[in-house]
């Protein structure tokens, strides 16, 4: 009885403290400020020069820094970035970014699953929606969370796109709940202000 009890306990604190990420993150942040829109990232994630041709207006990676560095033998890679998207009004730039996400031949999207979407306030008062899917990446090997805030700025006369990227090995996307993702990314889209 006692080793049923032991190996219980082991497995209860085994899987609770691998679900839950490293919430000291959250205590150290930069603010980034552009004349339209202000977020606050963990301060210690590394800078990514944007690619030249693209909308990406900033870029960083965090791997290593909040969930395990590997999984599964493989690299567990974590990026976000702020991409420009012309768009209308909030809900053409949503639907634009959901159309994008079929129109990539890298992705194979596991059969009957449906993409994300919650309306939201951001703090500055306008709406936003947080948008998620995910998928495999035949060219990397790699399954992928990804998940959109979609902005629209009136300021800026266009939407925006913040977009959390983590790859990782799972066929199950079981990394996605057990490492809480979706709460994740709620955290660090609550530091974002639209002027």
């Amino acid at each position: 009885m006692k080793k049923v009890l032991t190996l219980f306990l082991v497995s209860t604190l085994s899987s609770i403290s691998f679900g839950q990420i490293n919430k000291s993150i959250w205590d150290s942040l930069r603010t980034i400020e552009t004349d339209y829109y202000q977020l606050k990232i963990p301060y210690n994630w590394r800078e990514i020069p944007p690619r030249e041709g693209r909308q990406t207006e900033l870029m960083f990676e965090g791997s290593g820094l909040v969930f395990p560095s590997s999984f599964n033998g493989y690299p567990v890679i974590l990026t976000i970035f702020m991409v420009k998207q012309e768009a209308s009004d909030l809900e053409d730039c949503k639907n634009k970014c959901l159309g994008a996400y079929r129109a990539n031949q890298d992705r194979e999207f596991p059969a009957d699953f449906n993409d994300g979407e919650l309306k939201i306030k951001l703090q500055s008062g306008q709406e936003a929606y947080i948008l998620n899917t995910h998928f495999f990446r035949k060219t990397k090997g790699l399954n992928q969370s990804r998940f959109d805030l979609i902005l629209y700025s009136n300021k800026a006369q266009c939407g925006y796109m913040y977009t959390i990227s983590v790859q990782y090995a799972d066929k199950q996307y079981k990394f996605e709940s057990d490492n809480n993702l979706s709460e994740f990314a709620k955290q660090l889209y609550s530091y974002v202000l639209l002027k």
